[in-house]
Formats: structure tokens, C-alpha cells, sequence
């Protein structure tokens, strides 16, 4: 036993010494592993440093590329405006070179311009009789510019106008021809609007004949016709004129209705404008449209047709008011300065080539090398500038369109005058158009109730007489289904006899014709008038 426990606690001790071992070696192992736990902090920490570092790259990257896209997009924009402002320097050196050139061919023309308005003025005559300007030295004046342009018209008529206020009557003539050769129709309309200035109105409304006769387009009106006809119209140019601007219509609108190259003024031109003047009848007739046993809505359409003159009659008003005669005399006048300035400022075709290109150029430089925005620009100006429209339009937007034409009260009144006849034309067409369809009675229908009513207005119709008739038929028929329902109700709830409570005994004839009107649904109880 002794030798057992000795090697019992040998062995123990040996197991104790290889516990200590192995602690040892645990220690050992621990110490590893803490030092690689750091070591793994360590380079977590630099794994961390690196991702920032390369977040920081990338913003650092993202920042460069949007600061080398703005500044590519700065590049691109200077470019872009170096072009252009290069392209308005030269747009700008373009422009010097044809206003030289414009001054070189034109320039003496804006001086016999400048002349003609002083001379149409009712100052230059004045000064003329009271000496303060010499007519000799005032057409010397004006010849001398003659020498340098002599194929511009303006130029011989300012110089009739200049020998007319010298007395000169051979040079006179001799200049109105020299200029209504070169320009029939602009030189007798300088000479009406200045004979007018004058206060000459026969003289203005016979050259103002000659101008309307030969120099007018009907199919080719512009915007300085416009002013004239303004002018015309306001009579600032004299009652001959006006009576000769109508008769001038008046042969427009005949020569269209005889077949000319336009329809300007035959009577069914205007029959789709007073259609849209035609009344709406709204709900006026809702119950009639309702009883009326047809076609209703064909009738209206006809009834509407009717109404054309009412509705005619009451645009006409609106849009033609009486004239206000308070108005001053001198605001009247405006018409005719307007259309004698925008005649002297006319430019000529060889004038006018230079002139589009000069504007075109100035639109591009203002809108600093924007060629499209330069361009749009241009075209509404030239299209504004260059509106015409033919007689029937002029007149359809005189009457029915005043917003789309630049024309005042006198003229559109002048304008409604001469279409007038037409307008009353169509209106008397429609409504026989109307009067063709309207037949002598219409039937109306109310459940199975009928009735014909005249349509003709002067026809009475006994509104009373109907409305009993229709009563008596409503009150038969309402009887006459009462008594078909007396007659058939024991069939109808199965042949089952239903009595009321017992009575005195059988109804008498009057309690049992009134039986469907107290308790024809279910007999009351007690009622001892009905029974079954």
C-alpha cells in the first residue's frame, strides 16, 4: 500500500508538472494572441485610414472633374461669345460699310426728304408772303438737289410745290409731269395731301381721284393705304375726296361682282360672318323642343336663320355707335400729317434693298451675335411692314374684325357703307331661306295628346282652348284606366274576393262609381261604400 500511494502521488506530481506545462505554454499562447488581437486593431486602424484617405480621393477627384467640366463649360461659353462678338465686330464694320455706301448713293435724298416736309407745312407758305423766306432762292435751293438724284420723283414734286410758291407756272407743270412719270401714283398722292395741308381741298380731292383710279391695287392694300383711307374718310381731305373714295369702292365691289380675279364684295362672302351673328335661343324653348313631334333640332336651325337681322342689326350698333361731333377739330388731322410723312419717308426699291440689309445687321448687333433671336426679330418686322390684304378683307375686318386692322371710325363707317347693300342682301337670303322651311303648322305631342300650332307670328293660337283640351283628354284617359283597373282587380290579386267589413249592405251606384277614386289600391277597413 505504501509502495501504491508513493506512486500514486509520483504520478500525481507528474501530472501537476505537466499542468504547469501546460499553463505555461497557455500563457505563452495568450500573450501570442493578445499581441496579434493588436496587431489586428493596428491594422483595422490603418485599413480605416486608407478608406478615408481613398473617400477623400474620390471627393477630391469629383471635385476636380465638376471644377474641369465648369471650366470646360466657361471654355466652350467664351468660345462661343468670342465668336459672336467676333462675328458683331465684323456684323458692326458691315453695317459702317453700307451706311457709307447708303449715304453715298441716298444721302442727298434724305435732304430733298427734309425739304418736302418743310414744304407741305402751312408755315413755309406764310413766310413766304410775308418775305421772310425768298421762294426764288428756296427753288434754287431745291434744283440744286434735283442735279444729283434726278430719277427720284419726290425731288420734281418738291420742286413743283416750291414753284407753285414762287409763281412760277411753266416750272410748276413742267415738275408735276417730270415727277408723276417717274411715279404716277405716289406723286398725285403728295400733291392731294399737300394741296390739302393747303387748305385746297378741290384741288386735293381731284388729284386724290387720280390717285385711287390708277395707283391702287384693290387685291393689294398696305398699310400707308390704310392711313389715307383714314384720311379720306375723316374728310381732312375734303367732301370731293371722300365722294370720290366711294365711288372708287363702289367700282371695286361691282367689278368683283361681275367676275373679277377676286370676290371682294358679292353677297355670299359675307353670309358666313352673319352666321355667326344668328341668336342662341338658349332654354327659351326647352318645353316646346320637348312637346314638338319632328325633327326639332333642323326647325331651330331654321328659326335661327331668321333672326339674322336682329342679330345684325345689333352688332352694327355695337361696333357703329352715332359719331361724337364734340370732338376738337383739331385732333382730326392727324390722319393726313400721318400718310403725307410715311409717303416722304417712303424708301424707293433701290432704297429699300440697302435698308433690309442695314436692319438686318442692327438686329444681329443688338442681340449681340444671337443670329436666331436677330432673325425672328427681323421677319416679324419685315412681315408687320409688309402686310397687305385685298378689298374683301379690308372690309370684313372694318365690320366684323376691328381689332385686326389699324383702321378709325370714319373709315370703318366708309367701309360699312359700301358692303352694306350686300349684308342686306344676304340677310333677306337667309331669312327667305328660312321662310322656305318653316312649315304652316308644327304638331306637337304631349303623352298621347295632339295639337298643330301656326308658326306664322301674325296667327293667334288660344292658349286657353289648348290647355282645356289637353285637361279634358288627361282627365278621360286617367278615368278610362281607373275603370279598366275596377273592372279587372279581382283577376289581377288571383280571383280572391276581398270585402271590407260588413255594412248596411250594397253600395249604390254613385258609391260604387266612386270607388276607384278612395280605395282603389286596398279598401280601407269599415268603408262600407265598396265591396267585392
Amino acid at each position: 500500500m505504501r509502495d501504491g500511494l508513493k506512486e500514486i502521488r509520483e504520478a500525481q506530481q507528474r501530472r501537476e508538472g505537466d499542468l504547469k506545462t501546460l499553463h505555461d505554454r497557455f500563457g505563452t499562447l495568450s500573450g501570442g494572441l493578445e499581441a496579434l488581437r493588436g496587431r489586428a486593431n493596428e491594422l483595422a486602424l490603418q485599413v480605416e485610414s486608407v478608406g478615408s484617405a481613398t473617400e477623400e480621393l474620390r471627393e477630391g477627384l469629383n471635385r476636380t472633374q465638376s471644377e474641369l467640366g465648369q471650366v470646360k463649360n466657361e471654355l466652350t461659353d467664351f468660345r462661343s461669345q468670342y465668336e459672336r462678338d467676333q462675328a458683331v465686330l465684323a456684323a458692326q464694320f458691315e453695317l459702317d460699310r453700307i451706311t457709307e455706301d447708303w449715304q453715298r448713293r441716298f444721302g442727298n435724298r434724305e435732304k430733298v426728304r427734309s425739304l418736302a416736309r418743310g414744304l407741305v407745312k402751312q408755315l413755309t407758305p406764310q413766310l413766304v408772303k410775308s418775305g421772310a423766306l425768298r421762294s426764288d432762292n428756296l427753288r434754287l435751293f431745291v434744283e440744286e438737289h434735283l442735279v444729283h438724284d434726278p430719277d427720284f420723283w419726290l425731288a420734281h414734286a418738291t420742286l413743283a410745290v416750291a414753284a407753285r410758291l414762287d409763281g412760277d407756272d411753266d416750272i410748276r407743270l413742267t415738275a408735276m409731269g417730270q415727277a408723276q412719270g417717274l411715279d404716277l401714283g405716289k406723286a398725285n398722292l403728295f400733291f392731294s395731301l399737300a394741296a390739302a395741308r393747303a387748305g385746297e381741298h378741290e384741288r386735293a380731292g381731284n388729284w386724290m381721284d387720280g390717285y385711287l383710279q390708277h395707283a391702287v391695287d384693290p387685291d393689294r392694300l398696305g398699310r400707308d393705304f390704310l392711313v389715307v383711307l383714314d384720311a379720306v374718310a375723316s374728310r381732312e381731305l375734303g367732301d370731293l375726296a371722300h365722294s370720290y373714295a366711294r365711288q372708287v369702292m363702289v367700282r371695286w365691289g361691282t367689278e368683283a361682282a361681275a367676275g373679277g380675279t377676286a370676290a371682294r364684295a358679292s353677297v355670299r362672302r359675307w353670309t358666313p360672318q352673319l352666321r355667326k351673328l344668328l341668336a342662341s335661343p338658349g332654354d327659351r324653348f326647352e318645353s316646346l323642343g320637348q312637346a314638338y313631334d319632328g325633327d326639332w333640332p333642323t326647325l331651330l336651325e331654321h328659326w335661327r336663320l331668321a333672326t339674322v337681322t336682329t342679330g345684325t342689326l345689333a352688332h352694327l350698333r355695337k361696333e357703329f355707335p352715332p359719331p361724337n361731333h364734340t370732338a376738337s377739330s383739331r385732333a382730326r388731322v392727324r390722319y393726313a400729317e400721318t400718310a403725307i410723312d410715311r409717303l416722304i419717308g417712303h424708301l424707293e426699291p433701290d432704297e429699300a434693298a440697302l435698308h433690309t440689309k442695314k436692319e438686318a445687321l442692327r438686329r444681329f448687333i443688338e442681340h449681340r451675335g444671337d443670329e436666331k433671336a436677330a432673325q425672328e426679330e427681323h421677319e416679324l418686322r419685315q412681315e408687320a411692314d409688309a402686310e397687305v390684304m385685298d378689298f374683301t378683307t379690308l372690309l370684313d375686318n372694318a365690320v366684323f374684325k376691328p381689332s385686326q386692322i389699324a383702321l378709325g371710325d370714319d373709315a370703318r363707317r366708309l367701309a360699312l357703307m359700301q358692303m352694306l347693300p350686300n349684308l342686306c342682301t344676304a340677310a333677306e337670303e337667309m331669312v327667305v331661306a328660312s321662310l322656305s322651311h318653316r312649315p304652316q303648322n308644327i304638331r306637337i305631342a304631349i303623352d298621347d295628346w295632339h295639337a298643330l300650332l301656326p308658326t306664322d307670328p301674325a296667327a293667334s293660337v288660344d292658349g286657353k282652348s289648348l290647355a282645356d283640351a289637353l285637361e279634358t283628354e288627361l282627365l278621360e284617359r286617367t278615368e278610362a284606366e281607373a275603370a279598366a283597373v275596377d273592372r279587372n282587380l279581382p283577376r289581377r290579386v288571383g280571383a280572391a274576393p276581398v270585402a271590407c267589413p260588413p255594412s248596411s249592405g250594397p253600395p249604390s251606384s254613385s258609391a260604387a262609381s266612386s270607388w276607384h277614386s278612395r280605395c282603389w289600391w286596398a279598401p280601407s277597413p269599415g268603408c262600407g261604400d265598396c265591396w267585392t
